[in-house]
């Protein structure tokens, strides 16, 4: 990918004030600019992701989807970060893009150069700008305002990502978060404009995630008998996800490395890896097993989330079937500690213990007759209070009679419920439906810390497990967040690469 996304020509300065003085920031006025005189103003829009690599790092190009351009809007500012008037509408400027007959919409690359006409404002020029790449701007904002507004329009679209000035600390230890004109960046044509542009880097408001576990399924290192035990990946999905960024991020130049716990300024690169501040919207962690589809080629496109309370930090959660060497799905349920292969053989080891306790009454040659309850009048339930997600309880069986139950001691019960509710009472049970079962961890990010930040790529390689995972029992119950059985260790062992369309590689075991 180029470095120049495009080049912008800004006609600058036609006189709407009386004052005679150009001054900005303190900078002396260049001869020829000021009174009724235009000027020019020229900006190269660069990706971060284009600037000089480091040794040893990886970056990662954008799609052209996520390069796709069509509208940019161009926020002008005093040195205050006040909104600065540069025409009739206020301090923003739109930029329409043409989609050059070509079947999709131009990349910053293609970009024709535009010319915005400018009218000076009290004889001042614009102290900083900030650029956002698909957006079309409507009413006048300030710096702050850019700050704690966030992204609402093309975030998670295919083609129209938001993009804008990225922010970091420069050299000096000052913030860096819209880019600084001079009076050099104003000149009396395009052609000298061009020769002395202001460059603003640009990074993508979203951050993106795509977890692979190829075809090949994983020893799960637990036998059940003399078996061997494997999962094989189905699909994946993310949860405790936002849905939106703010336009411009906010950083804070008294943070530390050792503090955040990696290198989160990159002054030379024009960018951070690192903000402080994210959408405070409630996330959720429910999830359904069933919807657990994306595959090696899915990519999902995210707000930045950080800072968050360990349970709601972003997780990525695997969906697997359990099977053995020759790829059939097995059943396992688990009771008491003991391992059972298939639901019929866990009922047929319950039911006994209910012997003289749950009895159905018969009549026999005019005799009343006391049974007691055998496995096929037994099923297992998820989803009944009492039981953590990943465990069933037990209840009658949809086929069983339902009259003439009596307990040990000869006490008539009057209501099926009353049947149920003695048997919600036995431990609960851990069924692997079919096999169906599912892994999850938190999104590592860079270093010891975990959370989502824009422009970076969250790439998850699955590299093996460990366990079963967390039983499913009824793959379409909605679970409210995703847990680990308490007496079995499980985990999905990874290797994860943050690239911020740059690659930082971590060797992890999460578990």
């Amino acid at each position: 990918m180029k470095i120049k996304y495009f080049a912008l020509a800004l006609a600058a300065l036609g006189a709407v004030a009386c004052s005679e003085k150009v001054e900005d920031a303190g900078n002396t006025p260049q001869a020829g600019i000021g009174g009724g005189d235009k000027g020019y103003l020229a900006i190269n829009l660069k990706s971060t992701d284009d600037v000089t690599r480091g040794a040893g790092d990886t970056y990662e190009d954008g799609t052209a989807e996520e390069q796709a351009i069509s509208t940019a809007c161009f926020f002008f500012f005093d040195a205050a970060g006040n909104p600065f008037n540069v025409n009739a509408n206020g301090n923003y400027y739109n930029v329409g893009v043409a989609d050059n007959g070509g079947v999709e919409a131009p990349n910053i690359e293609s970009m024709t150069d535009p010319v915005l006409v400018v009218e000076k404002y009290k004889g001042e020029f614009p102290a900083k700008v900030v650029a956002v790449v698909n957006y079309t701007g409507t009413t006048n904002l300030s710096l702050n305002d850019l700050k704690n507004t966030l992204t609402t329009v093309g975030h998670t679209s295919g083609s129209q990502f938001i993009m804008t000035n990225s922010a970091y600390v420069n050299g000096a230890g000052e913030v860096v978060d819209a880019t600084p004109l001079t009076i050099d960046h104003f000149q009396t044509s395009i052609d000298k404009a061009e020769q002395n542009p202001v460059t603003i880097y640009v990074e993508r408001t979203v951050a993106k995630a795509n977890v692979k576990a190829g075809t090949a399924a994983f020893n799960t290192g637990v036998k059940v008998g003399e078996k061997e035990v494997y999962a094989k990946v189905n699909g994946w999905d993310l949860v405790a996800t936002q849905d939106e960024s703010y336009f411009v991020k906010s950083i804070d130049a008294a943070w530390t490395d050792a503090e955040l716990g990696f290198v989160w300024n990159d002054a030379a690169y024009f960018r951070s890896y690192w903000t402080g501040k994210t959408s405070t919207v409630a996330v959720s962690n429910a999830f359904t097993p069933a919807a657990l589809t994306n595959n090696d080629d899915t990519v999902e496109y995210l707000g930045e989330h950080v800072n968050a309370a360990n349970t709601d930090r972003t997780k990525y959660i695997v969906s697997a079937t359990l099977q053995d060497a020759d790829g059939n799905a097995i059943e396992i349920a688990q009771w008491y500690g003991t391992n059972y292969i298939g639901e019929d053989a866990l009922l047929a080891a319950v039911a006994p213990t209910l012997k003289n306790k749950l009895m159905l009454l018969t009549t026999e040659g005019g005799n009343n007759v006391y049974t007691s309850i055998d496995d096929s009048q037994l099923q297992c339930v998820a989803g009944l209070l009492g039981a953590e997600s990943y465990e069933v309880k037990f209840q009658l069986a949809a086929d069983a009679p339902m009259t003439g139950w009596y307990s040990f001691d000869g006490t008539q019960y009057t209501a099926v419920a009353d049947v149920n509710g003695e048997l919600a009472k036995i431990e609960p049970a851990k069924v692997w439906n079919n096999g169906q079962t599912y892994y999850y961890a938190d999104v590592k990010h860079i270093g010891d810390a975990y959370g989502i930040v824009r422009n970076h790529s969250y790439k998850i390689n699955v590299t093996g497990v460990a366990g079963w995972g967390t039983p499913v029992y009824d793959p379409n119950m909605e679970i409210e967040t995703p847990v680990k059985p308490t007496d079995k260790e499980t985990y999905i062992s990874a290797e994860i690469n943050v690239l911020s369309w740059r690659v930082v590689s971590n060797n992890v075991t999460l578990e």
